[in-house]
Order: C-alpha cells, then sequence, then structure tokens
C-alpha cells in the first residue's frame, strides 16, 4: 500500500502553488475544476481546491517530507529561511543521523523537512 496524496484547501491557490515548486519540486499536473493537482518526480499528488474556510489542526499536526540527505534539508532550510517563509520550529539535526525543522505553508499547513540515517 503506498500513500498517494493530500487534497489541501487555500485561500490563495497562487502562493501555495508557488510554494510547493518553489520548495519541493512539484509542477502542475493539471487544472482541477478551480483547483489545481501538483506532483513531484516521484509520484506524490497535491491536489489543492480553494476554500472560504480552512480547519484548525491541533498543534502536533503536520506532514513531512523526508529527503534524501541532510545537505538537502539544510540547503531547502536557507533557501526558506531566505525566502522568508514561516519557520515554526529551527533546524535541528545530529551529524550522519537526522535534520530536521519544520515549516508552515502559506496557508498554515505544519510541514516537517527531514532526513534520517537508517
Amino acid at each position: 500500500m503506498t500513500l498517494n496524496h493530500v487534497h489541501l484547501g487555500t485561500k490563495n491557490l497562487r502562493a501555495i502553488q508557488i510554494f510547493y515548486e518553489s520548495y519541493f519540486g512539484f509542477t502542475k499536473k493539471l487544472d482541477h475544476g478551480s483547483g489545481v493537482f501538483l506532483t513531484n518526480p516521484e509520484g506524490f499528488l497535491i491536489a489543492i481546491d480553494p476554500a472560504n474556510e480552512l480547519p484548525i489542526f491541533p498543534e502536533w499536526y503536520h506532514f513531512g517530507f523526508c529527503l534524501d540527505s541532510a545537505a538537502e534539508v539544510f540547503a531547502i532550510y536557507e533557501k526558506m529561511k531566505t525566502g522568508h517563509e514561516n519557520i515554526v520550529r529551527e533546524m535541528k539535526a545530529v551529524e550522519n543521523e537526522f535534520a530536521s525543522f519544520f515549516v508552515k505553508d502559506p496557508d498554515g499547513n505544519k510541514i516537517e523537512v527531514s532526513w534520517h540515517n537508517e
């Protein structure tokens, strides 16, 4: 079984699309009514639709992107800091073990960006 998509609501379709394209390598697959489907090279899909109201999740709630190396995590962290993104937990890392931080997308969805030596 493979988890293959997430469906998000947004108050600003263009801003959230640019966020996932710029930082996580997603590209537009197709328009979906007033929304859009984005996909990454691994085939994971993010469906995004305009919404007047967005849900409020508990503070612990998040989804994550696991990258291929600590260097990639540090690179996206620096790119997001330069882009003034909403970093909600600064980088934590132990050499050769893990690297991770948390950021919120333009609509407040909390995302963990990480690498773990397995």
